[in-house]
């Protein structure tokens, strides 16, 4: 079983650890455009199993040499390469996970629908992270007669960390820890999609414990563009996650515009500038991992979705969940970013040993959601559920 992982980042690197920690996987190449962090991530491993290769992931001929012969291609790249390895893996007849997608992108990716299914693959996008409840809410939502509203939160605790005046640097691609804050957020309501401000509809969202309380703004997530696509009827989506007021900051400043400035006579994009000058996430990862392993840190995540409907004519709220400890899944998997890494490989594996029926391109709420779930459980991966339903006498 081979299975080609395109990106060596945190995330990418972190694939590389679980998928290498998989019996079933016997060979696995880490492919990036920077060859000497395609080597660190394989070096990480310390697995025979896995290479490292240079790749462009900006040319599909590229990229078919690498990926040739793959059971599963996973892309742990930015979004703007996600069309790029669609294409390849499908010339390649291997199936396909990504972590994200960009809201711009989902229709495009989903219209690769027929080819997929027509080729007997399969590929599954925004398959890291938080992302993965959406499996969860195809779960509770199977377990309604109807669905009228869905709520996603995710909620952070502990990752503030203790300096005064903290730098802005984020445990993921800085570009994309920005760019995602500038966007209007989308809801989708009756049918259609509208857009709000980034940053609003702060609220303080009650979390189950040890999460507590915490506050949560609306983003432009996938989710909301995905999810009334294949939970029939829904009528209300939205997503809201924890705020990054820096680089909501940031953003205000004008560090999140390519368009070029003048500075002293030299033409400059500001975004260039901030990039040049945060710590990529390759630096920042390593910190705060050792922070957790010291105890001089706590960070907990919970991804959550309120799914409200109706079951034999009573009103219901199904509510899933997942509570991480970031500080048990490093000392686990050698690794915190095993959240992204976890459900990104173990679809992967799924999808190369042909234990996920589904073809064509679908996001996770597409999938059967039992064996997933199921898996995810024996990696210590555990959603729970709690079912609130109207007293009727």
């Amino acid at each position: 079983m081979k299975i080609s992982v395109i990106g060596a980042g945190a995330q990418g690197s972190a694939i590389a650890l679980i998928l290498s920690k998989t019996p079933e996987v016997s060979e696995i190449v880490s492919a990036d455009i920077n060859l000497k962090a395609a080597r660190k991530a394989a070096e990480k491993t310390k697995s025979n199993k896995v290479s490292a290769e240079r790749v462009d992931a900006g040319k599909v001929e590229d990229l078919l040499r690498v990926v040739k012969e793959s059971d599963t291609v996973i892309n742990a790249t930015l979004p703007n390469f996600n069309l790029n390895i669609i294409e390849a893996a499908l010339k390649s007849r291997a199936n396909y996970v990504d972590l994200a997608a960009g809201a711009d992108l989902v229709p495009k990716q989903l219209a690769f629908n027929d080819k997929f299914k027509d080729a007997g693959l399969t590929a599954v996008t925004c398959m890291g992270g938080p992302f993965t409840t959406n499996v969860a809410v195809r779960y509770a939502a199977d377990r309604l007669d109807r669905v009228d509203e869905i709520r996603m939160r995710l909620g952070l605790t502990g990752w503030e960390g203790e300096e005064f005046i903290p730098t802005w640097a984020p445990v993921w691609s800085p570009e994309v820890a920005l760019t995602e804050w500038v966007p209007p957020a989308a809801i989708y309501e009756n049918g259609k999609w509208k857009k709000v401000p980034p940053f609003s509809g702060v609220e303080e969202y009650p979390f189950p414990e040890p999460m507590g309380s915490a506050t949560v703004c609306n983003i432009d997530y996938e989710p909301t563009y995905t999810l009334p696509r294949f939970i029939k009827g829904v009528k209300y989506v939205d997503y809201k996650i924890a705020p990054d007021v820096m680089a909501g900051s940031l953003i205000k400043m004008g560090f999140a515009s390519d368009k070029p400035i003048d500075v002293k006579g030299v033409k400059v994009a500001p975004i260039d500038v901030l990039l040049a000058v945060t710590p990529p996430a390759t630096e920042t990862h390593p910190i705060m991992e050792q922070a957790l392993l010291h105890g001089e840190m706590e960070a907990h995540a919970c991804s959550l979705a309120e799914v409200k409907g109706e079951k034999e004519g009573q009103k219901i709220i199904h509510t899933v969940y997942t509570i991480l400890n970031l500080r048990e899944i490093l000392e686990t998997w050698e690794t915190m970013w095993a959240v992204v890494a976890i459900p990104a490989s173990l679809t992967a594996t799924m999808l190369a040993k042909g234990e996920i029926k589904t073809k064509g391109f679908v996001p996770p709420e597409g999938l059967k959601p039992e064996p997933i779930l199921t898996k995810l459980a024996q990696k210590g991966w555990v959603y729970q559920e709690r079912i609130t339903r109207e007293i009727r006498p």
